[in-house]
């Protein structure tokens, strides 16, 4: 078996809940990112639970939110109608948490919110009041 911690973010669709003969279960795919070389690379890994709490909270799981699943890793493949072969990687969950939830904008200072007006009117930014003054006579040229 293996373990694991992986984040990512919702795919192309929001997660949708199934009811079938086995009973009601959760599905969503999350898009995980790596870099290798420089260059980023996606992989798919779908997600299941049938875990009453994970199917409550199906209406939250929405395209682009960013999710922390922690569960047993699967593979398995699959052939598409052209014949080619795939592989689908599962997690069957044990828990779903969201990453970065919060609002940005409640943990603005006000020296913040002011500077993001006066760019949001054209002026020049406002420097912070504890930045470093510059001082000519202290350049060592």
């Amino acid at each position: 078996m293996i373990y694991t911690h992986t984040i990512g973010r919702i795919g192309a669709k929001d997660c949708r809940v199934i009811t079938g003969t086995h009973g009601t279960f959760m599905a969503v795919d999350i898009a995980v990112d790596d870099y290798s070389k420089g260059k980023q690379i996606t992989t798919w890994v779908r997600v299941k639970s049938s875990k009453e709490n994970h199917i409550r909270l199906a209406e939250y799981l929405t395209k682009g939110r960013m999710v922390l699943v922690e569960g047993t890793l699967t593979s398995s493949i699959w052939t598409d109608r052209n014949g080619e072969n795939h592989i689908q990687h599962s997690i069957i969950a044990d828990s779903i948490a969201f990453v970065n939830a919060g609002k940005k904008d409640a943990a603005d200072t006000p020296a913040t919110k002011a500077r993001k007006a006066a760019k949001a009117e054209g002026e020049a930014p406002v420097p912070p009041a504890d930045a470093p003054q510059d001082k000519s006579e202290d350049l060592p040229f």
